[in-house]
Formats: structure tokens, sequence, C-alpha cells
């Protein structure tokens, strides 16, 4: 009889302390945090992109008379799946007067695939938007370049100096003039070149129309 009850306490005895090991071994493995690799995180520069957009007509003729308000934003942004950085340039040139002509969309190109569903553009480094306004007036033809805090004429150049006289000065104090405070150095657009045939109907190759020329574009991937 005493070595049934031996046995019996001896086998409790044994539950209790695997028991006691059990609980301890889960509690354990809930403290202990599970121990993840490290993401991944590449630093990629984008060289300097162009783009040139032709805006379709919206209202009015083919003809500007020489007037024309305009108007560019570009601005950045990732994809829905973050695999793809792309642009959206906006551009608009509207006659402020008459039949009120007005050409104006949007194009949005992409300039940067990680080609890789596990690899995820997750920051943008450098300036992300640029925008700004500009009133021409009184000029047939239409060929501006602006650059941050600069504007001229493309014939106003001589060996890439603002110089020259005559018409082509008074259009570069005008632009200076009218420079707003929108066009600034955001880090994202370099240089805009506006160009267009504004006195006489227009086709695709003297539409207005504007070029871009971006700074270098830094982004984040990480590889998950």
């Amino acid at each position: 009889m005493n070595t049934k009850i031996f046995n019996l306490l001896l086998i409790c005895f044994f539950c209790f302390i695997w028991n006691a090991c059990k609980n301890r071994d889960e509690n354990d493995s809930i403290r202990r945090p599970e121990i993840k690799p490290a993401l991944r995180v590449d630093q990629q520069e984008i060289l300097s992109v162009q783009h040139t957009y032709f805006p379709p007509l919206k209202e009015g003729d083919n003809n500007f008379d020489g007037d024309c308000d305009l108007s560019s934003t570009a601005t950045l942004k990732i994809s829905d799946d973050q695999t793809q950085l792309y642009l959206e340039l906006y551009f608009r040139a509207k006659e402020p007067h008459q039949d009120s002509t007005e050409v104006s969309g949007t194009d949005a190109f992409v300039i940067f695939d990680t080609k890789d569903a596990q690899k995820k553009i997750v920051k943008i480094l450098t300036g992300t938007t640029d925008s700004g306004h500009f009133m021409y007036r009184g000029d047939e033809g239409l060929h501006l370049i602006f650059e941050p805090y600069t504007v001229y004429a493309e014939w106003d150049m001589i060996n890439g100096v603002p110089g020259g006289g005559g018409k082509a000065l008074k259009l570069r104090q005008k632009g200076l003039a009218n420079f707003t405070t929108d066009f600034t150095k955001k880090g994202l657009v370099k240089k805009w070149v506006f160009e267009g045939d504004l006195d006489s109907t227009f086709d695709k190759g003297s539409q207005p129309r504007v070029t871009i020329e971006t700074e270098t574009i830094s982004i984040l991937v990480q590889e998950i």
C-alpha cells in the first residue's frame, strides 16, 4: 500500500515539474520579442529629367493675339503600390481677353520604377513640387526660359549671359517685373521653357507648350 502511495506521489511530482517548465517556456516566449532581420533601405539618385508637354485646346480659337497668362505646376507622386515614382506636369496658357482662348491639361509620366513588388519607394528626400505664374503681353512669339530667380528670352542670350536690347530687353524686363514668388528654387524644377506662336493659328509645331528640366531627385527604396 505504501508503495502505491509513493508511486502516486512521484507521478504527481513529475507532472507538477513538467507543467511548471511548460508554463515557464510559454511565458518566456511571450516576453522575448521576435527578432526580425533588418530591412534594407537604399538611397537612389534620379538624374535630371527633361519632358515636354503640349496641352490640348480647351476653348476659344487657335490664336492668342500675342497675349496669354501662363501657369505651370510640377509635382512628384508615389504610386499606390509604392513601386513607381511619377511626375505630374500641369500647364495652362489662357488669353486674358476677347474669346478667352485656352490650352491646358495635366500630363503624368513615370521617372522611376523599382520593377520589383518587394521593393517599395518609402520617401522622397528632395523637393516634391514647384509652380508659378507669368503674364505674357504684346509679343508674337513665346519663347521664355525660367530658372529660379532668373527670367530671360532665348534670343536675348550672348555667350550664355542675358544681354541684347530692343524688344528682347523689354521682354526680359517684363519677365522680371511679373516674376512671382511661386517660381522659387524648391529643389524640383531646374528650368522651365515656355514656347509657342501666339499671333497666328497654331498647329502641333507652334502650339504653346512647356518643357521642364528637373534637379537631381533623391528617394529611399526599401526591400521588404
